[in-house]
């Protein structure tokens, strides 16, 4: 839901960038229309002729009277804005001189453009002029229409390109740390904040335009001249009273306009607004001029007791809304801030939340679901981490299922292989307890009974074996014992293998160092390695058997020819596994290869020196 009022509100602001865009070429399109389709927004010839007509009436009659030229002259001209310029002509100097010139009533002050397209209407005798200035009315009306359906276009393109893209990655190791990137988007949003206002703030005069030209309603002042009159109809318009004229219009003095009266001899009086001193002389410099510099003027009689003169007003209605304008350019290029930011601490919340779920979905029991990695940052290394640990606990769990199942079967195996010897070797002594007096009976079922303990002690020490194998806990319980008293076991060992006729080629080691061991732990180790050769080597070749102490570690290496001769043996490898284990909790390393028909043993035991 935030993520669609994010995508309106972007769009409505590229909506009304595009519109005050648009909007700020068209006076160029205005030009390219006059120039290729001869289009002009102007006076008709009829109005042009009737214009002529009553300057050269007026030049008949006295030119003094400005309020009424200016009430004829709406009634003439009633788009646009003008003035009436005269002219007096020194016989001396050819050049004409300027000496009045009367803004239109309710007329703006044109604007560049304006004047470029501005229709001089001359008298007769040319001694007097109207300078009319358009207001592009009509076309205004149809390019705001053009403008409003492109901006509304491009603003839809636009929600739905931004709908549609998904969001950049950086491959880059840089950006993958959470704190670069919270940095990295307060340092564009600081930039897209300082270049939207700037842009906003420069371009101001654009919208102050628009708003002129399209919702601007002239202002009516007529309370506020019979108000100043009332004040001013017992006083005379004289020099002497000019003190106090200044001061009733100071204490009516308009927000943003400043107001002016003129006698028919030229005396001016002025409120002194503070506008006053900026815009004085903008009656007479049109050049370059801003929206929010170019005044209306607006003209009302005035009746002193003496005479009627002309009240000016100079109004410059976009001032107020300056202020206005920039907090509001504020607000908006703070709001790309907060944009930005909430699209941030949004992502990283909606991680948080999606590895919290995912966590949540472990916790009861689900280990198969797969923990999303959303990113490549503390959160998503966090993610990865979990995933990691959740894949090793399932193969743990698997492994100790495969275990407890394998244990289970070997258990059952090994009680049934258990059971047939025991019943045999129960039946041999009963039939022995039967026949005690016959010794050659006895002494024959006596071998038999040995040879079922045999057979009840191997299988027996495989189950020991196969549980050391897999066991998760198993105290080893190490005690300091002469290294010594190892290497007499071994020697027993190899004694035991020459008596079988097999050649060792073995030095015996002498040493007082002692080590941490569980000495029947050590013997079951040295059975099942002896058991392994007698078992699998060649008669005919040599054993070596090498026993070594380096770098305060027991070395032992055992090395035999593979006889390949022999049956299939049925071997699961138990016992060099369980070799391996009760080697790993001494502390020792366990090696084994076969090359070239050579099968190698060895391993190590830390001791003390």
């Amino acid at each position: 839901m935030n993520k669609k009022i994010t995508r309106l509100y972007l769009s409505l602001l590229v909506f009304l960038l595009s519109f005050f865009a648009i909007y700020s070429q068209r006076f160029v399109v205005y030009d390219s229309l006059n120039a290729h389709f001869n289009y002009s927004d102007t006076l008709s010839k009829e109005e042009i002729k009737e214009a002529k007509a009553y300057l050269d009436e007026q030049e008949q009659v006295d030119f003094i009277n400005h309020t009424q030229i200016r009430k004829d002259l709406n009634q003439l001209l009633k788009k646009g804005s003008y003035q009436v310029i005269l002219y007096k002509t020194n016989s001396n100097k050819p050049d004409d001189k300027v000496i009045d010139s009367v803004l239109a009533f309710c007329g703006r002050a044109p604007l560049k453009n304006a004047q470029k397209y501005s229709i001089f209407i001359n008298s007769s005798s040319k001694t007097s002029c109207i300078e009319w200035y358009p207001s592009f009315s009509n076309y205004y009306h149809s390019y705001r229409i053009f403008d409003g359906v492109l901006s509304l276009i491009i603003a839809i393109l636009f929600y739905w390109i931004s709908n549609k893209l998904k969001p950049l990655r950086s491959k880059k190791n840089i950006f993958y740390s959470l704190s670069s990137r919270m940095m990295f988007s307060f340092l564009c949003a600081t930039l897209l904040v300082l270049t939207s206002f700037s842009i906003l703030y420069l371009n101001r005069g654009i919208v102050f335009e628009f708003l002129m030209d399209t919702f601007y309603q002239s202002e009516d002042y007529s309370s506020y001249a019979k108000k100043l009159e009332k004040q001013l109809q017992n006083l005379d318009l004289t020099k002497e009273n000019k003190k106090a004229i200044n001061h009733i219009l100071k204490e009516n003095v308009l927000n943003h306009a400043y107001v002016g009266l003129y006698d028919e001899e030229g005396i001016y009086f002025t409120d002194k607004s503070p506008l006053t001193n900026n815009n004085l002389l903008l009656l007479y410099s049109f050049d370059d001029l801003d929206v929010l510099e170019a005044p209306l003027y607006y003209d009302y009689p005035i009746h002193f007791k003496n005479q009627t003169v002309s009240m000016y007003i100079t109004s410059f209605p976009m001032i107020p809304f300056q202020i206005p304008y920039i907090i509001l350019s504020l607000l908006i290029s703070f709001s790309f801030y907060l944009i930005v930011l909430q699209s941030f601490i949004r992502k990283r919340i909606h991680s948080i939340q999606n590895l919290q779920e995912d966590v949540f979905t472990l916790a009861i029991g689900d280990w198969n679901h797969e923990i999303t990695v959303s990113d490549k940052d503390e959160i998503g290394r966090l993610a990865q981490d979990l995933n990691q640990m959740r894949i090793a606990f399932l193969q743990t769990m698997d492994n100790e299922q495969q275990a407890r199942v394998a244990n289970k079967e070997l258990i059952s195996s090994l009680s049934h292989d258990l059971r047939t010897p025991l019943t045999t070797l129960k039946g041999y002594l009963e039939i022995m307890n039967l026949k005690k007096e016959d010794i050659e009976f006895r002494d024959q079922y006596l071998q038999k009974c040995l040879a079922k303990v045999e057979e009840i002690t191997y299988l027996s020490n495989k189950m020991f074996e196969y549980s050391l194998v897999f066991s998760t806990e198993y105290n080893s319980d190490l005690t300091s014992i002469p290294i010594q008293k190892v290497m007499d076991t071994l020697v027993d060992h190899i004694h035991y293998l020459r008596e079988m006729d097999l050649h060792i080629l073995y030095e015996p080691l002498q040493t007082s160092l002692s080590m941490d061991a569980n000495f029947a732990m050590i013997q079951r180790i040295l059975n099942n390695v002896f058991s392994n050769i007698q078992k699998y080597c060649d008669p005919w070749k040599d054993i070596v058997i090498q026993t070594t102490i380096e770098e305060d570690q027991l070395k032992m290496s055992f090395t035999n020819s593979i006889n390949h001769h022999l049956d299939k043996v049925e071997s699961n490898g138990i016992g060099l596994k369980s070799v391996k284990k009760m080697i790993e909790l001494h502390h020792g390393t366990f090696y084994q290869d076969e090359t070239n028909d050579l099968f190698t043993i060895v391993f190590t035991f830390p001791i003390h020196q």
